[in-house]
């Protein structure tokens, strides 16, 4: 049944409103934010810090531990630096704790005043974790853990 010439016109102009603003408004623009600045932490004589604050799954995160006289610590020489990674979940998703490389630093380590001690840990992230905060702990030796959050995945965009 064919529409009557009153209700034609009736839907015409809502009609002609729809197409012309499908016309008129464009997809807003998005673009990431500025990623975040390196992570780092220090407590006492140490100090941890990452060399992304955001990466992408599947990518690699480099952290290094500095040690600053004076201290004393114990840092076995088969792994003198570890690394644990969780999820917000508090799952370990990953650990490092490489021997020390030559040159470095183990065992009973006294370092006097202006010394400094540099270990360094890579971590390959598994490029099937989702996206989301990380919690990196850092241990050196017998000392307490320092702790480091990064964001893993796509970043936030800003759309306007």
């Amino acid at each position: 049944m064919p529409l009557s010439r009153p209700l034609r016109a009736a839907l015409a102009g809502p009609c002609l409103l729809i197409v012309a603003c499908g016309d008129v408004v464009a997809p807003p623009r998005c673009t990431p934010e500025p990623t975040s600045s390196p992570p780092h932490i220090s407590a006492g004589a140490l100090t941890a810090r990452a060399d992304h604050g955001m990466m992408p799954a599947g990518n690699t995160l480099h952290v290094s531990v500095d040690a600053a006289g004076p201290v004393i610590y114990a840092a076995p020489c088969n792994q003198p630096v570890q690394l644990i990674v969780s999820d917000s979940a508090d799952l370990h998703v990953a650990a490092e704790a490489p021997p020390a490389p030559k040159g470095t630093p183990c065992g009973t380590v006294n370092l006097p005043a202006g010394q400094t001690a540099h270990y360094d840990l890579v971590w390959a992230s598994d490029p099937t974790l989702p996206a989301g905060q990380y919690h990196v702990a850092v241990t050196l030796g017998d000392q307490a853990a320092l702790a480091l959050t990064v964001q893993l995945g796509a970043g936030p965009f800003s759309c306007g």
